[in-house]
C-alpha cells in the first residue's frame, strides 16, 4: 500500500500552485526586478522588466533603484509612468489603486506611495475595512527623499515636496510643501523661458 502524502505537504503544494499562477508570475517578475538588481546600476534592465510585468512606463523614463511593490494579483497594472520621469529608488509602492506619474517627474530616495489604508474599526479591531485611493503626480513635480504620499492625493504639476514630508491632502501646482503633515511653504515661480518652451514642444509632441 502506497504511503499517503502528509497533509502539510498537500497544503504547501496547493498554496504554491495558487501563488505561482499567471498573475502571480508577473508580480514575481516585478519583485525580482525590484529586489535583485543593485542601486544605481542595471537601470534600463530594471525598467524593462517592470514593463514586462505590466507597468506602463514611457520612453526615456528610468528607474535607478529597487522598487518594492505590494498589492493583490498583479499590482503592476496600476502603475503608469510618463516619459522622462526619473526614480532614484528605493521606492515603495502599495498598489491597490492607480499611481500615475506625469512627464519629467523626479522621485528621490526611499519614497513611499501608498494607495491603501484602513477605516478605523471597533475597539476589538481598530484596523477596519480597506480603503483605496489613486495617487496622481503632475508633470515636472519633484518628491524629495523619504516623502510619504497617502491614498487619494494629487500632487500638482511643478510642485516640490520637501524631504521627509507626509502628504495627506492635495498639493496645489507650483508650490513648495513640507512637514508632517505637509503644508504649503511658498508659491514657486512659473515663468518659462523660450528655451523651456522649445524643449516642451520637442518632447511633448
Amino acid at each position: 500500500m502506497a504511503e499517503r502524502t502528509p497533509n502539510w505537504l498537500e497544503r504547501l503544494t496547493r498554496a504554491a500552485a495558487e501563488e505561482l499562477g499567471p498573475l502571480a508570475s508577473k508580480r514575481l517578475l516585478a519583485q525580482a526586478a525590484a529586489a535583485l538588481l543593485p542601486q544605481q546600476s542595471f537601470s534600463r534592465t530594471r525598467t524593462a522588466l517592470l514593463r514586462a510585468a505590466g507597468a506602463q512606463i514611457g520612453a526615456h523614463a528610468l528607474i535607478q533603484g529597487p522598487v518594492h511593490i505590494t498589492g493583490d494579483g498583479n499590482p503592476c497594472r496600476f502603475l503608469s509612468i510618463a516619459p522622462y520621469t526619473l526614480i532614484s529608488g528605493p521606492l515603495r509602492l502599495d498598489l491597490g489603486a492607480p499611481v500615475r506619474m506625469g512627464y519629467c517627474v523626479r522621485i528621490g530616495h526611499e519614497v513611499s506611495l501608498l494607495t491603501i489604508t484602513h477605516a478605523i474599526g471597533s475597539h476589538q479591531l481598530r484596523c477596519g475595512t480597506s480603503e483605496v485611493g489613486a495617487i496622481e503626480i503632475g508633470d515636472g513635480a519633484w518628491l524629495a527623499s523619504r516623502v510619504t504620499v497617502l491614498p487619494g492625493v494629487t500632487i500638482g504639476a511643478g510642485a516640490v515636496v520637501g524631504a521627509g514630508s507626509v502628504v495627506t491632502r492635495d498639493v496645489p501646482p507650483n508650490t513648495l510643501v513640507a512637514g508632517v503633515p505637509a503644508r504649503v511653504i511658498r508659491t514657486l515661480e512659473t515663468e518659462s523661458t523660450l528655451k523651456d518652451q522649445l524643449w516642451a514642444q520637442k518632447n511633448h509632441g
